[in-house]
């Protein structure tokens, strides 16, 4: 396990903060490589999830589902991916402990009362759910990613359903660094929301990969997709987004795809 690649990422980076100068301001990014496929954790780590409960995929018809999925879907039994969800869960106890690593050397160096932890990830993984596995789809288990953000100014156990954009780490830093933010950017800062003044953040999340973009809000998400069918999707009542109701509501497709293209050409320009 000490040979992994996480674990070779967690110590070289506990090894710098051990050896940064006392009076020296740091930012450090941390990127670890996982949990990415083809899942093969230290056997250490994937032997304490051989049994582990993980829930069953997601499963969709192709009905109300653009053509192009129908090529990325992968024909496997329940079983394999149920140990691909279990290996997945052995990567992240790895990284988890490479964190606590982390952090173990911060508290040594007495800088936890003026570090700021960000915690997240550039995407998610599909792992099965409507037979995908990987990230370049505009649902939930490729678009839903962690955030988890700690320091000596944010009262903790808190848990936030504001909805949020990646981008917004940019001016959150600043802020917390007491730096000034850069001008003319779409992104919002979430001190509001640490420091517990508000409870609201955004309205809604855009996204946009390839042949595809998408808008969602607390309750909807609207994905148009170039060249193929449009879905809408109701998270409320079908949080699997399994049931495509775009034919049944067209003024609120409407409207979703006009605030999709305010956000895109916010600031005079198309992302």
């Amino acid at each position: 396990a000490e040979d992994f690649e996480d674990s070779y990422i967690g110590m070289r980076s506990a090894e710098w903060i051990e050896n940064v100068p006392e009076d020296y301001p740091w930012h450090l990014f941390v990127s670890f490589v996982g949990p990415h496929s083809p899942f093969d954790p230290p056997s250490e780590y994937a032997s304490r999830h051989r049994n582990t409960d993980v829930p069953d995929p997601v499963i969709s018809s192709k009905e109300g589902k653009p053509k192009y999925l129908e090529n990325s879907r992968l024909d496997m039994e329940l079983e394999e991916v149920i140990t691909a969800r279990r290996q997945y869960c052995a990567s992240i106890e790895l990284i988890d402990d490479q964190i606590g690593r982390i952090i173990d050397t911060l508290k040594k160096r007495d800088m936890m009362d003026n570090t700021y932890i960000i915690f997240t990830s550039d995407h998610g993984e599909m792992l099965g759910d409507h037979d995908l596995f990987g990230k370049v789809v505009p649902y939930e288990p490729s678009l839903h990613i962690p955030l988890i953000i700690a320091g000596p100014t944010i009262e903790g156990d808190r848990i936030s359903d504001a909805i949020v954009e990646l981008i917004d780490i940019n001016p959150t830093v600043c802020d917390l660094a007491g730096v000034p933010k850069l001008e003319n950017i779409d992104a919002i800062s979430l001190e509001p929301i640490l420091d517990g003044s508000s409870k609201n953040h955004r309205s809604d999340a855009v996204a946009s990969l390839r042949g595809m973009r998408c808008i969602r809000t607390e309750r909807y998400k609207y994905i148009e997709n170039h060249n193929d069918i449009d879905e809408l999707y109701d998270l409320l009542e079908d949080p699997g987004e399994t049931n495509n109701i775009i034919a049944d509501h067209p003024d609120l497709v409407r409207d979703l795809k006009k605030r999709m293209i305010d956000r895109y050409l916010e600031g005079g320009g198309s992302r």
